[in-house]
C-alpha cells in the first residue's frame, strides 16, 4: 500500500471520526439551542403575560390617579363647604353672645326692679301690718272707753 492510500484513509478515518464528532456535537447543540428556543418561548410567553399585566395594572392606576382626582376634588369642596359652616358658625355664636349680653343685662335690670318693688311691697306690708294693729287698738281703747264709762256710771249710782 502505497503511502498515499494509507495517509488517504487515515485521513478518511480522522475526518469521518470527526464527521461524526461534529454530527454528535451538532445534535448536543441542536439539542441545547433546542432547550434554550424552549426556555425562550417559555420567557417570551411569560413576559408577554407580564406586559398585559402591566398594561391592565397601568390602566387601573389610570382609573385609579382620575378617581384620586375626583375625591381630591370633593375633598377641596368639603373642606369649602366646612368652612363656610365654621364661619356661619362663628357668626351665629358671636351673635348668640351679644344676645345673651342684652338679655343679662336686661335680667339685671329686672331683678333690681323686682328687688324695688319687693322693698316697696315689704314697706306696704308693714303699714299694712301697722294699720291693722292701730286699728285693733282704736277698738281696744274703745272697748277700754266703754269700759271706763261703764264703770263711771256703776260708781256714779
Amino acid at each position: 500500500m502505497d503511502i498515499s492510500v494509507l495517509a488517504d484513509k487515515i485521513k478518511e478515518a480522522v475526518i469521518g471520526e470527526m464527521r461524526q464528532e461534529f454530527k454528535e456535537f451538532r445534535a448536543e447543540v441542536r439539542g441545547e439551542l433546542s432547550g434554550f428556543r424552549l426556555a425562550i418561548e417559555a420567557m417570551s410567553k411569560r413576559m408577554d403575560g407580564i406586559e398585559r399585566r402591566m398594561d391592565g395594572i397601568e390602566s387601573r392606576m389610570g382609573g385609579l390617579e382620575t378617581k384620586i382626582g375626583s375625591l381630591e376634588n370633593r375633598i377641596g369642596n368639603l373642606e369649602n363647604r366646612i368652612d363656610e359652616t365654621n364661619k356661619r358658625i362663628d357668626e351665629t355664636n358671636k351673635r348668640i353672645d351679644a344676645l345673651r349680653e342684652e338679655l343679662s343685662g336686661r335680667i339685671d335690670e329686672t331683678n333690681k326692679r323686682i328687688d324695688e318693688t319687693n322693698k316697696r311691697i315689704d314697706r306696704l306690708y308693714e303699714v299694712i301690718v301697722r294699720r291693722e294693729e292701730h286699728t285693733k287698738l282704736e277698738q281696744r281703747v274703745t272697748s277700754l272707753e266703754r269700759a271706763v264709762e261703764e264703770l263711771k256710771e256703776r260708781i256714779a249710782a
